[in-house]
């Protein structure tokens, strides 16, 4: 009697799996019928044929059978094409679109697991011959959508950011899908910076907390190293931290970017930041680094002959001054520093006349060629060589300039 119930079981099992089988080939059957006139595909039978398969991909009986996903995506694709055409002229439910687009990618993933995994016995559902054409077709099938997939999270990123990071999930998960195992995606698709860096704008849209801001920041340093991406990624970290008052980790990017990309504005920040915090010493040294790094810059020279001259070392800045004139011999306001250096050295001298005037004389030239290259901005000379033609007793200059004596 248990033997015959036993055999019962066994058929009535095989007669269930039969059936679901059965229930995958009509619901192909019917997708075939519908499409047989591609200009006028019969859209009432491929809805029949997706309501079946829908009941398939549950079924304890179907769901692991390979052919179901592979009808599944075939009945989705056509769905989805339809509605991106009725979209161009209705206008398109763009998340309606690519969700189907991914559902898409995830039954040709859920099929190449399929095809791939052994029954009770061992055995594959498939020969190896058969697997290779079977894989081929889907792969090819299913990568022909990823870019579509990413350029969709794109668009949505900052309206759906949600939804962006579902559509990026799918997307990053086909670079360790054996689906795609031939293709080597993580040495050949450069794209995935592109994915890195939205994934971390699209939780960036959705951040409320700074636990929630340290997740997107996560995903913004996976692109630093990026020649695309990593000068933007590096402002996008560096004012996420300056906006939270975090200048240790600022400064950390900062330095980053000044020592990775060719982009001048970042050891300017740098160097801006070290005098903002006292830290001279860090300031010259990166000045020094960036002059060789950037010879014909005149920020980090301007900067260091200042430095220098507010040390009051006036003989330094005097050759710091030439050699940023050498850079550029138009710059006014570096004339008349080199000039303001020889008027604090006549100073300096003022109890000994005659090496006074030497000094200011030294200091006139320079006031008059910061004239010469900005003749609308006295500021830079007028009140200086009022000074020096006083200082002097040149009445016909010190008159020329008395004018100027209250420009600063």
């Amino acid at each position: 009697m248990k033997k015959v119930l036993f055999i019962c079981a066994l058929l009535t099992a095989s007669s269930t799996l039969f059936a679901q089988k059965y229930a995958v080939i009509d619901a192909n059957t019917k997708l075939t019928e519908a499409c047989r006139d591609s200009r006028n595909v019969d859209y009432r039978l491929v809805n029949q044929a997706w309501k079946d398969i829908q009941e398939c991909m549950v079924h304890e009986k179907s769901k692991d059978y390979y052919d179901t996903w592979r009808v599944a995506a075939k009945i989705k694709n056509i769905l989805t094409f339809k509605l991106y055409q009725d979209g161009q002229t209705a206008g398109l439910d763009t998340l309606q679109y690519f969700r189907g687009l991914s559902d898409i990618l995830g039954y040709y993933s859920i099929y190449e697991k399929c095809l791939t995994t052994p029954n009770e016995k061992g055995k594959l559902p498939v020969k190896e011959s058969e697997y290779k054409e079977l894989h081929k077709d889907a792969q090819t099938e299913a990568y022909s959508l990823r870019g579509n997939i990413l350029s969709g999270a794109c668009a949505i990123v900052n309206s759906h950011p949600k939804e962006a990071t579902e559509l990026l999930d799918c997307y990053l998960g086909t670079f360790d899908d054996p689906l795609y195992k031939e293709l080597k995606l993580n040495e050949t698709d450069s794209l995935r910076e592109s994915a890195n860096l939205y994934y971390g704008m699209a939780l960036k849209n959705m951040a409320r907390t700074w636990e929630d801001t340290l997740k997107y920041l996560t995903w913004y340093e996976k692109t630093l190293e990026s020649p695309t991406y990593g000068t933007y990624t590096c402002v996008e970290l560096m004012n996420t931290y300056k906006d939270h008052g975090d200048m240790v980790n600022w400064e950390k990017y900062c330095r980053y970017a000044a020592e990775h990309f060719n982009d001048v504005q970042f050891p300017k920040l740098l160097v801006q930041e070290y005098l903002h915090q006292g830290k001279e010493e860090e300031a010259l040294k990166r000045c020094d680094e960036m002059a060789k790094l950037y010879p014909q810059e005149i920020y980090f020279v301007e900067t260091k002959a200042l430095m220098t001259f507010n040390d009051k070392k006036y003989t330094e800045a005097i050759e710091m001054f030439k050699k940023l004139l050498e850079i550029d011999p138009t710059y006014g306001r570096a004339w008349t520093s080199l000039g303001t250096c020889y008027y604090q050295i006549a100073m300096e001298k003022r109890t000994n006349i005659a090496e006074c005037k030497k000094w200011i004389n030294e200091a006139i030239p320079c006031y008059k060629k910061s004239e010469e290259c900005e003749p609308d901005q006295p500021v830079l000379w007028g009140n200086y060589l009022y000074r020096c033609y006083h200082a002097l007793q040149d009445s016909a200059n010190e008159k020329k300039y008395a004018k100027y004596k209250d420009a600063n």
